[in-house]
């Protein structure tokens, strides 16, 4: 695949790899007569697909999702029926989904079967303008179980830079979002599970943090959120943003920072691993804390951590932190929310 075609082919990939969200995870595998990996240090794994890749997927079951292959090509010569029936029939739990690429039409025929026999989509893309187009529409078949079965998933987005309509324009907020799906309801197309569309709405997360019971916190205690990723969405040591010159910038990738980089742990990962599984509890554990001019110095801290709205797939934690003045005190209030 060369010209033309390659530069269509590259062009459907990033497009692909723009509908991905952290929750996903991906590879991208190049193959002739032999396979190579676009990134070699990704070899045999997959990984998150957000801007730092950093978590990759080492057990063998995974999350019981959708599993899509998406293969990008200007031609099948056969169809590989028995490769299918070896590794994916007759459960068919991956999804094949092909793109032949170019305005040729020869090798059309095994490219389609591939896809119709393994679940997928067949799309033919003949130039850069049908790209956009053509690669959403592996969306509406992974999303016909969930129609047809009536999920109402609700997912929260991650964190990102927003204004709001009452506040300067250059006031750049931390927010995220939660959706839903909308599908058609109409009787004579129930069973072909149609999606319409997504309804949702942005949330100020300096809003969510109102919920955080502030009379309890007393003078040296702070509350933070992180989502099912441990990806930090409000801390007190959060710094998103970056001046340049007299204006306020994101910082790169000011959305995908893990718990473990702003909450210094004596013990690894002993506060993030129970809330990124789902767990509420309290805790005592030494951190290192701000207790005078900056200084940081290890304190015994009492967390609690609790689920503050949960959903099945995507959830927002909430971690009640009591830093002491001192090292000698320790508040220990009880949380309930």
């Amino acid at each position: 695949m060369k010209g033309l075609k390659m530069t269509i082919a590259k062009h459907t990939i990033n497009t692909i790899l723009d509908t991905l969200g952290e929750n996903d995870f991906v590879n991208v595998i190049a193959y002739t007569d032999y396979v190579r990996y676009v990134e070699p240090c990704f070899r045999g794994t997959l990984v998150q697909a957000d801007l730092d890749n950093r978590e990759a997927r080492m057990n063998g079951q995974g999350s019981m999702c959708n599993q899509a292959i998406m293969l990008i090509t200007d031609g099948a010569m056969e169809d590989f029926e028995s490769v299918f029936e070896e590794f994916n029939w007759p459960e068919r739990r991956v999804r094949v989904f092909t793109y032949l690429i170019g305005r040729e039409m020869t090798f059309a025929q095994a490219t389609k079967w591939i896809a119709c026999n393994n679940k997928g989509y067949y799309t033919h893309i003949s130039t850069l303008a049908d790209v956009q187009e053509n690669v959403m529409e592996y969306l509406h078949v992974l999303s016909r179980p969930m129609v047809i079965n009536h999920d109402h998933d609700i997912i929260w987005t991650e964190a990102y830079m927003d204004t709001l309509f009452y506040t300067k324009a250059q006031s750049l907020l931390l927010m995220t979002s939660v959706a839903m799906p909308v599908f058609s309801k109409k009787k004579e197309t129930l069973s072909h599970g149609i999606l319409l569309g997504v309804v949702g709405t942005d949330v100020p997360l300096m809003e969510v943090m109102k919920l955080a019971p502030r009379y309890i916190l007393g003078p040296h205690g702070y509350a933070f959120l992180l989502n099912n990723n441990g990806y930090i969405l409000a801390h007190p040591d959060l710094r998103p943003l970056y001046k340049d010159g007299k204006k306020l910038k994101p910082k790169p990738n000011y959305n995908s920072v893990d718990l473990s980089e702003v909450e210094w742990e004596d013990t690894e990962e002993m506060l993030r691993t129970p809330m990124v599984n789902g767990e509420t509890g309290s805790m005592t554990l030494n951190i290192r804390a701000s207790v005078d001019k900056g200084v940081r110095k290890f304190c015994t801290t009492k967390a609690s951590y609790s689920i503050l709205l949960r959903v099945d797939c995507s959830r927002l934690k909430c971690v009640i932190l009591i830093t002491p003045a001192h090292p000698q005190c320790l508040f220990l209030p009880e949380l309930l929310l």
